[in-house]
């Protein structure tokens, strides 16, 4: 029953919903049938597993209409069905664009204004969905009851976490948004993004991909930085796939966007305390000396707890506080880390962790071994995600205070390719520790790029079929290469 159509209106793009529309005769039996849902059904479906509502749902629905002797179709009551199962079910006016996979967010800018999203293809576009007051308002408590918090004028901003992994932010009436409630939602994919699709959509080579898998292997710390949206999320949880699936990982995160496929992985979300409403502080234990609401959970508490856990890999999903003193302490006494920081440039990023909150000293923020900079960059009418840098810190001048990096790779946004510098810094360096000569590591290089080539020319992206696909490689390179060679 959902369709979408997006096409130009003057010189804008639009993005159409298209869906089952109701005669007046059967918006009549509707509300007939919504109120009589909201006797049967209100205090028993909350208890019901998601798995068994729309069954539930399909039985009342199904006694309703014999018991009212609601003379329907086949076809009218299967729209009838669809539009009862996006209100107690589903997501009501949103639904279309929740189910989407080419939605990464829907914005909400209050009630009586049309809906916009970033769609992976068109980039912003804004959509004929629109809520008037009273049922945005409606929508918002909804969705905040729904997500476990508690949204009211005293409290009128949440963060939360959909049921299917997306992150909410929330605002209630006209206290701090003037047009009055407002949301924003970053849609979780369930399917993650794999290493192959970045391949495929361009935003990295075989080669960079074969490099920066080498790199985990050996336990160098990696940072995704960029701006909003620029997929440095996406491109931390796909280089995921290559940590070997023996070592253990510990994310941190504010809310849940990680999901990684790795079979020893624990997974660390903050927490917001219980103190909000009656003032109560606490006294210790959140790492920015500035109190904090009784029980909350910080990235700097769920850091500290990781450091405990002796894991191979601490990822975080954004490196923003105070709490990333610690992490690059942690980094630089050995503990591995990849994690993502919102920064356009080199410049840009030693600005931002030299400064308030992070305060970290230059010195100790060049124990990182490498970041990449991913860019989204608008090419005619699309929007297309590119690594722009990818740059190897090799060492801090003692003299000047100056970091001294290597621009392993490089995007030529005219050729649309990547170069490389000629060096691989981090080489050398695995070299002297692990005597790894660095011709085979350059042969390795290669070697993983064929194996990642030969998944994207087979349109093997998905995230657990390459995954698969480099663990058989690691525990049993010869018999890989020989299966693609057979293949080819």
């Amino acid at each position: 029953f959902q369709y979408v159509n997006v096409r130009f209106e003057g010189e804008e793009l639009v993005y159409h919903t298209i869906e089952p529309l109701l005669s007046e005769g059967e918006l009549k039996y509707l509300k007939i049938i919504e109120n009589a849902f909201e006797k049967m059904i209100h205090s028993e479906i909350v208890i019901i597993g998601d798995k068994d509502r729309e069954e539930y749902l399909r039985d009342r629905f199904s006694m309703i209409i014999s018991i009212y002797l609601l003379n329907l179709d086949y076809f009218q009551k299967e729209k009838m069905f669809y539009h009862l199962l996006k209100k107690y079910i589903g997501y009501g006016k949103i639904d279309v664009l929740m189910k989407d996979p080419y939605i990464e967010d829907i914005t909400c800018n209050g009630p009586n204004s049309q809906i916009y999203v970033n769609h992976r293809i068109y980039g912003s576009v804004r959509t004929d969905v629109m809520f008037e007051e009273v049922e945005l308002n409606n929508f918002v408590m909804k969705i905040a009851q729904t997500a476990g918090r508690h949204i009211s004028v005293l409290q009128p901003i949440r963060d939360a976490t959909l049921a299917d992994g997306s992150r909410i932010n929330i605002t209630l009436g006209r206290e701090v948004t003037r047009k009055g409630s407002t949301f924003t939602i970053r849609r979780f994919r369930s399917n993650p993004v794999s290493p192959v699709d970045l391949i495929k959509y361009g935003t990295f080579d075989s080669k960079q991909l074969a490099y920066l898998w080498i790199i985990l292997e050996y336990k160098r710390s990696v940072l995704a930085a960029g701006g909003t949206a620029s997929g440095k999320t996406t491109t931390l949880n796909a280089l995921c796939a290559f940590i070997r699936p023996e070592y253990k990982i510990v994310s941190i995160e504010d809310t849940a966007e990680l999901n990684l496929m790795h079979p020893n992985w624990t997974q660390s979300i903050t927490r917001i305390g219980f103190g909000g409403e009656t003032g109560l502080t606490k006294a210790s234990g959140n790492g920015s000396g500035k109190g904090g609401t009784a029980g909350d959970i910080e990235l700097y508490d769920l850091l500290t707890a990781a450091l405990r856990q002796r894991p191979e890999y601490i990822v975080v999903g954004e490196v923003r506080g105070s709490e990333a003193f610690t992490l690059f302490q942690a980094i630089s006494v050995g503990h591995p880390c990849l994690g993502t920081i919102h920064a356009g440039s080199m410049k840009e990023l030693l600005s931002r962790v030299e400064s308030n909150p992070m305060n970290v000293p230059r010195s100790l923020f060049s124990s990182v071994d490498n970041i990449i900079f991913n860019s989204m960059i608008k090419k005619g009418e699309h929007y297309i995600r590119r690594a722009s840098n990818i740059v190897e810190i090799i060492e801090i001048d003692s003299d000047r205070g100056d970091l001294i990096t290597n621009p392993v790779y490089r995007w030529e946004p005219v050729s649309d390719t990547f170069t490389h510098s000629g060096s691989y810094a981090l080489f050398t360096g695995i070299r002297e520790e692990f005597g790894v000569p660095e011709g085979d590591l350059i042969n390795e290089l290669n070697d993983r790029a064929e194996l990642l080539d030969y998944l994207a020319n087979n349109d093997i992206t998905d995230y657990e079929r390459v995954v698969n696909a480099i663990r058989t490689y690691s525990r049993d390179k010869d018999a890989m290469m020989e299966k693609m060679e057979k293949m080819a």
